[in-house]
């Protein structure tokens, strides 16, 4: 290795050069933007005035485009999905190398022989090694497939998903059944790898267990031990109460009503506090997980209550204010 890779700005453009276009694809083909991880639920667990019943809401949306073309063109191509997420992850590797000062190749083998001297990826998954033995993994065991559906166009496909196995050296190998569901999962782990190091989509504790959780599923992949990552399942909580300290109340009573409600998965939430005075609500206060999280009893030692004030909400029942 004779450089020690530096990953700014510029690496990262050249990078997003490469992968701009599959990239844009697979978040065409699956909306991933518009999946439910990107987007701002209103709040769905409340405690109305002074209680400790919580009332739960569910929330979702539907989207109808007339003449879409993404529903049969998953159908159609899941070939040509796998291949375009294959070469997403051929391109960060070959990215990766080049940045460590290692003679580009188009050969697959040859960049597979070069992962094993140790190359320093950037900070984002160097700093996580689950994430950085998982993308090797699926670079080794996709490459062969790759390879099939490329050269002897030997797979076949049904309702959007994939069965294929490795055929070099000409004896094939196991078949791999990657389900419609699996290769959404990874077009979305890979991309969600590029969105990230990029900047272009906020990384948190609750987005980084999503990342786990879909390697998880990907097991049968890259053939590499389960995290143990349970389905993330993040929501906002609003808490109604008199008197004005928005910091009473117990967020370990919230955590525990919200496993109850929802059993094997992992929980968290954000919390909006609308402090009420003669009925009315006069102040609301926003706090996010990322300072929540630790779930002291003092929790909010040295948090300044001013800086999370927010706008009241529009959507206030009155029936949630009203004294019991």
């Amino acid at each position: 290795m004779s450089t020690s890779p530096v990953f700014d700005e510029e690496a990262l453009s050249r990078l997003a050069e490469r992968t701009e276009y599959e990239a844009w694809l697979l978040e065409e083909v699956y909306t991933l933007v518009e999946q439910e991880l990107f987007f701002n639920w209103p709040d769905a667990v409340v405690y109305p005035l002074d209680t400790s019943q919580a009332q739960y809401y569910r929330y979702g949306r539907g989207n109808i485009i007339l003449g879409d073309w993404r529903p049969g063109f998953l159908n159609a191509e899941a070939p040509l999905v796998f291949v375009s997420t294959f070469k997403l992850l051929d391109m960060l590797i070959e990215w990766i190398l080049e940045e460590n000062g290692m003679p580009s190749t188009f050969r697959f083998q040859e960049k597979l022989k070069k992962l094993n001297d140790s190359p320093i990826f950037p900070q984002f998954i160097e700093t996580r090694s689950w994430l950085k033995e998982r993308l090797i993994g699926l670079y080794g065991s996709l490459e062969p497939l790759r390879g099939t559906i490329i050269h002897n166009k030997s797979f076949s496909t049904q309702d959007g998903s994939l069965r294929v196995s490795s055929t070099k050296r000409g004896a094939a190998g196991p078949v791999s059944d990657i389900s419609a569901a699996k290769l959404r999962s990874l077009a979305f782990t890979i991309v969600s790898v590029l969105r990230y190091l990029h900047g272009n989509w906020p990384l948190d504790a609750f987005r980084e267990k999503v990342l786990r959780f879909e390697l998880d599923g990907l097991l049968s992949l890259h053939e590499l031990p389960l995290l143990g990552q349970k389905r993330p399942f993040h929501t906002r909580v609003r808490l109604y109460r008199s008197g004005s300290d928005p910091f009473n109340f117990d967020p370990a009573e919230i955590l525990d009503g919200l496993a109850e409600k929802n059993p094997d998965q992992d929980c968290s939430f954000d919390v909006r506090i609308l402090l009420v005075d003669g009925g009315q609500v006069v102040i609301a206060y926003f706090f996010p997980w990322s300072i929540i999280a630790p779930l002291r009893a003092n929790w909010h030692h040295g948090i300044d209550s001013q800086k999370y004030i927010v706008e009241l909400p529009d959507d206030i029942d009155s029936t949630h204010v009203a004294v019991v």
